[in-house]
């Protein structure tokens, strides 16, 4: 777990609020955590900006009524900040399965939505949240400069994302074809991912 700063703690309690009592608008996420509702209506501000949370819901007659609620992304975020809230991921996630915003973020993540499947899924939600707070961890580190991935591997990952773009895909492949060295550094990397893939596959058995 990560210290936090005040505004972090900030967000921290609006989260949990909205997490302990189901989506909030500014008025009942006031109510429940008693902040006052310019604090709250900035750190949602934040937190959708951030992709931590999002609209559930959203209506328009009479005053305007908007729903916010949690991403996946966000989850991980506070889970690896706070013990606290890392200990009650499986009691959340039981609650939450019942609301389809909610379904709706853990479909995009893979899971089976179907209720019987889903209200069987909290142990493996519970791994998913350690595996992928991990993950976020050493994105984070990546993103401070620390040496943690070969360069190699960055031009790999690199290269793969600039893949979609025409331009750069027509340079890469007749770089590819021209320079032996490229040629067998990409080839041996492909090799390796391919023979990983094969052993991961092979101890599922």
């Amino acid at each position: 777990m990560v210290d936090m700063s005040t505004s972090q703690k900030t967000s921290m309690d609006i989260f949990r609020g909205m997490m302990d009592y189901g989506p909030l608008t500014l008025y009942s996420a006031n109510a429940k955590t008693k902040m006052p509702i310019g604090t709250i209506h900035r750190h949602f501000k934040q937190l959708e900006k951030t992709g931590k949370i999002r609209i559930y819901q959203s209506k328009k007659k009479g005053r305007k009524k908007i729903e916010y609620g949690p991403t996946i992304y966000g989850l991980l975020s506070f889970y690896r900040q706070d013990v606290e809230f890392a200990n009650k991921i499986q009691n959340y996630f039981l609650i939450w399965i019942e609301n389809k915003n909610f379904q709706d973020e853990l479909e995009k993540e893979g899971f089976d939505i179907t209720q019987e499947n889903l209200k069987k899924s909290k142990q493996i939600f519970q791994k998913y949240m350690d595996y992928f707070s991990a993950v976020e961890e050493q994105i984070d580190r990546i993103k401070k400069g620390e040496d943690i991935v070969s360069r190699d591997t960055l031009i790999m990952i690199s290269s793969g994302l600039l893949s979609t773009n025409p331009h750069y895909q027509k340079l890469w492949k007749e770089l590819y074809l021209s320079l032996p060295g490229m040629k067998k550094s990409l080839d041996e990397y492909m090799q390796n991912m391919a023979r990983s893939y094969k052993e991961f596959k092979k101890n599922l058995k």
